[in-house]
């Protein structure tokens, strides 16, 4: 198999684009005047585009298992470990990002909800802890920035330098 299967291939990118528009309500909200449902409306985006990475990453390890990966290609052994922990990062920032929003929330008293279900409360209200996990929570958040932009950055390296033909892989 040289591509990635067309299921893995959707999810890849709609996961991507939930990302983008996470962070861009995270950001626009800040900028909303408090009170506003401007305000209100972009924070329920943010909590629903997040809580969606969270279901379609379950479903892209679900095509994965199931589908498997494309051969690898030819290269260096530090380039292929490089990729492995990129990829680590990536699945791991996209489960932590989700459930410590759902925590922190949860934590500062407030239910959460996944169109108009509340979800079980994982914990009960506990100030610091809430300030902690929002803390952890919005620094996973900036680290999105720099990993997906390094992760587009060894695509496009080997895309138009290497020339190797990986980036075909995730291609519709």
């Amino acid at each position: 198999m040289k591509k990635y299967h067309p299921a893995s291939v959707f999810l890849h990118w709609f996961i991507f684009l939930l990302f983008v528009v996470a962070l861009a309500a995270i950001e626009l909200h800040g900028d909303a005047p408090k009170g506003t449902p401007l305000r209100a409306t972009l924070k329920t985006v943010h909590m629903m585009a997040g809580q969606l990475v969270f279901l379609f990453v379950l479903f892209r390890l679900a095509a994965r298992w199931r589908f498997g990966l494309p051969a690898e290609i030819e290269a260096p052994q530090w380039q292929t470990r490089v990729a492995g922990i990129m990829h680590l990062l990536l699945y791991l920032v996209m489960f932590s990002l989700p459930l410590t929003g759902i925590l922190f929330t949860q934590a500062e008293g407030k239910d959460v909800t996944f169109f108009s279900l509340s979800l079980p409360h994982l914990i009960g209200p506990n100030r610091e802890l809430s300030h902690t996990l929002k803390d952890i929570h919005e620094l996973i958040g900036n680290a999105v920035y720099y990993l997906v932009g390094l992760h587009a950055a060894g695509a496009l390296w080997h895309h138009f330098v290497l020339r190797d033909h990986i980036f075909q892989r995730m291609k519709f």
